[in-house]
């Protein structure tokens, strides 16, 4: 994470205006939209009214009903109805004549004709035709899994896909509701992981809306009619849209957004300049006239006459700017200058992640962090944060705002999302939830009252696991009558991810005490690892040894792997997406896996020698453009040591085009270099050496790194280490490395083309990329609970329902999170450093 406080670089400037996709897009334009109206929401599907664009009337419902839809539900109900008999066949004779429809209508349908039958898939009421048909089938056959497709239509039917055909929902609606009353809440509840976790539709056909925590955000600052000063807490998990928050908030206010790791201010950047918000920056600066306004905030900038594009923009004219993203040393200055423009009221400092250096008993920043505090002039503030400590933790901080801000409130904006399951795994690898974490109740009710506080840590839990503990409470009768799943569940419908962690929180408390031990035993004694992994870590002295499976070295083992082993016989565990290894010692880590690759010596001798050989190009390369540039320059001529351009045409001397003429034949004899596919994980060849039982795993995540980046990267100074971890897929991050082998890498993160990345502990709060998989090193077990938290949100961002897990390598840092912290260092920091004294 770069926690530079210095100015934007040119490339930095390029990536804020490349397009954002048009998914991204929309939903940004829901968040301006949502600020006016919180209960907004759409779905992006379509009825074959939305498809065809044609007039909804009677006659138009009823036409497409006979012409596209009752011919398909006759046949089901015909085939496999009859098992229903509580439901009624007289929807298919709704009466009456057919009215004539207008003939621009009936024009347009028959022309659509064609493209609407190519385009089913794409018609929402016929994916519900094609579920009702499994429905009455799996029925008609005495199939339990006939449960799925019922739940399923009923969790559609709460979308707002708009103007569905409601003859197709009367039919479907009679033969659902009648099947509801085949099945019990505990059917669902059985079968929870396959129906929701796992169920493709739900998240693919939800409504896009606003999160919980951004209607209560922006309801606080739409409420008052005079203005009142305001300091607010908002806290909400990682990838739940915090960061685009002020986008809306942009609508009626002036935003400062100040943000430690500048990765996040430029995300912003791009995602506001893309549905035209009018934006400043301000990195590095000392004095106004540093900050630097994007053209669509300037009242006058000029055009290049060649281009056409953007030249000069005059800077010092702020009136424009909605939204100016800064850096923390930068503050200030970005604070006076929209001051110069707006009223201190129409104002909102939305300071982000402002537990970033917090975690250090003392850090460089922590003066500025100061300093901003005291001179800060903006009454409203928003610190947004994942992980915030808690208001009783704070109330010096209150105290200090509403000292310097007369008649200030504090508001509390918190909000947990439970949607997807997030499984820790100990370095066993097995999953972690509370009855399995504790053997003492005493610990267990601390725990459980501790997850009450802090719902975040329920996405944490694995479903699984949860069904096993709530089947067993309520079979064996652990809990009173109130409390079953029955009796908790009004409809099957109200059985969803979150209210199922919420019941498993309920059981954990309301179950009869006396039976702890029966029921820790028998957990324990059927607990399952997660995974059929590998024990075995083969210590090596040299890379690849020619013996035993693969290369694998023939010596004695000498300790544990549990699934550690990940470029090799635990690959075959990184489903769906890219892992993160967060990690203080980058290096250990990345020579440990090119260790573990068994890579025969043979091999890895040839690739090293091709390394050598490209690495003496290179030097030669950099001599001879070093070369050309000291002829192609000259001096000033004032006595200084500055150059100035020789030629201002461009071309080059003779002496100089024959050294470009070499450089040019030297960059055709770099070599390109490549592993064979059966040593880069998850490949075909690589997963029948690995995989268990030799099976392919279908959804094994595999890196997809094209010639030209490996090229790219072999023409680098770096590492030789660096160079082969990423033939086998693996990125790093870590401080001091090449500026430019960072920016390869953050390019093939963002693309999700990387297996892993590895990254030191800085980069746990800068990185924004997709992880379905995340490893916690054990040289982080010093970590703040908050921190780890943090790590923990960089897996499962995606907006889809994936495998997702997070493996510790110490489980003492697994208990950690879910009490309270006897020291929380966050806190402490945030009380010494937000203080006016």
């Amino acid at each position: 994470m770069n926690l530079g406080q210095d100015k934007l670089s040119k490339s930095e400037w390029e990536t804020i205006e490349v397009p954002t996709a048009e998914n991204e897009k929309n939903i940004l334009k829901l968040i301006l939209s949502g600020y006016h109206d919180i209960n907004i929401h759409n779905n992006k599907h379509q009825s074959m009214f939305s498809f065809t664009k044609i007039e909804q009337t009677h006659e138009t419902e009823y036409m497409l009903f006979k012409k596209y839809f009752e011919e398909p539900l006759r046949k089901s109900v015909k085939k496999y109805g009859e098992k229903l008999t509580c439901a009624s066949p007289q929807h298919f004779n709704i009466g009456g004549e057919l009215k004539k429809m207008k003939s621009a209508d009936t024009i347009r349908i028959q022309n659509l004709d064609a493209n609407i039958k190519e385009n089913k898939t794409r018609i929402f009421e016929f994916l519900l035709i094609d579920l009702f048909y499994e429905l009455l089938r799996q029925i008609h056959k005495k199939k339990s899994n006939f449960a799925f497709y019922l739940y399923t239509i009923l969790q559609l039917r709460k979308t707002s896909i708009p103007n569905i055909n409601k003859h197709v929902l009367l039919v479907i609606d009679d033969y659902a509701n009648c099947a509801t009353k085949m099945i019990k809440t505990k059917d669902i509840i059985r079968n929870a992981y396959s129906f929701i976790e796992k169920n493709e539709y739900l998240l693919k056909y939800e409504d896009i809306q606003l999160f919980p925590h951004q209607k209560q955000l922006f309801r606080i600052f739409r409420k008052d009619k005079e203005f009142v000063p305001r300091l607010v807490l908002y806290s909400a998990p990682t990838g739940t849209g915090k960061t685009l928050s002020p986008i809306g908030l942009s609508e009626t206010k002036r935003i400062i957004f100040v943000c430690v790791a500048r990765h996040i201010g430029l995300a912003l950047a791009k995602a506001a300049i893309s549905v035209e918000k009018k934006v400043a920056f301000a990195f590095g600066c000392e004095t106004a006239d540093d900050i630097r306004l994007h053209y669509f905030s300037a009242l006058s900038y000029s055009k290049n006459r060649r281009s056409g594009g953007i030249g000069k923009v005059d800077n010092s004219v702020g009136d424009n700017v909605e939204i100016m993203i800064c850096d923390v040393h930068s503050y200030l200055t970005a604070m006076h200058y929209m001051l110069a423009f707006n009223d201190a009221d129409d104002v909102i400092t939305y300071w982000d992640e402002p537990t970033i250096t917090m975690d250090y008993e003392n850090h460089d920043l922590h003066s500025t962090i100061n300093k901003n505090w005291k001179q800060n002039k903006i009454p409203s503030m928003v610190l947004s944060c994942a992980t915030l400590p808690s208001e009783k933790e704070l109330q010096s901080v209150f105290e200090d705002f509403r000292n310097k801000f007369e008649g200030a409130e504090i508001e509390s904006v918190t909000s947990y999302d439970c949607r997807k399951s997030i499984p820790i795994l100990n370095k066993d690898g097995y999953c972690v939830v509370p009855h399995l974490l504790y053997s003492d109740l005493s610990d267990l009710t601390n725990c459980v009252e501790y997850c009450e506080q802090h719902k975040t840590l329920l996405r944490y839990f694995d479903l699984q696991e949860i069904i096993q503990f709530v089947q067993f409470i309520n079979e064996n009768d652990y809990v009173d009558d109130c409390y079953k799943v029955d009796e908790y569940f009004e409809t099957i419908t109200d059985v969803t991810m979150n209210s199922l962690k919420e019941y498993y929180l309920c059981l954990l408390q309301k179950f009869d005490y006396n039976h702890w031990d029966t029921i820790r035993s028998f957990f324990v004694k059927n607990h399952t690892k997660k995974f059929e992994v590998d024990s075995t870590i083969f210590k090596t002295n040299s890379v690849g040894h020619e013996t035993g499976k693969m290369g694998v070295s023939s010596n004695v083992p000498n300790k544990s792997g549990n699934g550690l082993l990940i470029t090799t016989s635990d690959a075959y565990t990184l489903t769906d997406g890219p892992t993160i290894f967060l990690c203080e010692d980058v290096k250990k880590i990345g020579m440990f896996y090119i260790q573990q690759s068994n890579i025969p010596s043979t091999i890895f001798q040839n690739i090293l020698h091709k390394i050598t050989k490209n690495d003496e190009l290179v030097k030669k390369i950099e001599y001879l453009e070093g070369e050309i540039a000291t002829k192609e320059t000259k001096s000033s001529g004032d006595g200084k040591d500055d150059k100035v351009a020789a030629r201002e045409s461009g071309r080059l001397c003779n002496e100089s085009q024959k050294m470009m003429d070499q450089i040019n034949k030297l960059r055709k004899e770099v070599r390109l270099i490549s592993l064979d596919a059966q040593y880069i994980p998850n490949t075909r060849p690589h997963q029948n050496v690995w995989s268990p039982h030799n099976d392919i795993i279908e959804n094994a995540f595999v890196s997809n790194i094209d010639e030209v980046t490996v090229k790219e990267v072999m023409m680098l100074s770096v590492d030789n280490n660096l160079k082969v971890l990423l033939l086998l897929g693996i990125g790093m991050f870590a401080e001091g490395q090449d500026v430019r082998y960072v920016e390869i890498v953050k390019k093939l993160a963002d693309e999700q083309r990387l297996f892993i990345i590895v990254a030191s502990s800085d980069y746990i709060y800068g990185t924004n990329y997709q992880f379905c998989h995340g490893f916690i090193g054990k040289d982080l077990a010093n970590m703040t609970q908050q921190k780890t938290l943090q790590a923990l949100g960089r897996i499962g961002r995606n907006n889809i329902q994936q495998s997702y897990t997070v493996r510790f390598r110490d489980d003492n840092m697994i208990s950690q999170l879910f009490k309270e912290p006897i020291v929380n260092l966050e806190a402490n920091n945030m009380r010494r450093l937000l203080n006016s004294d």
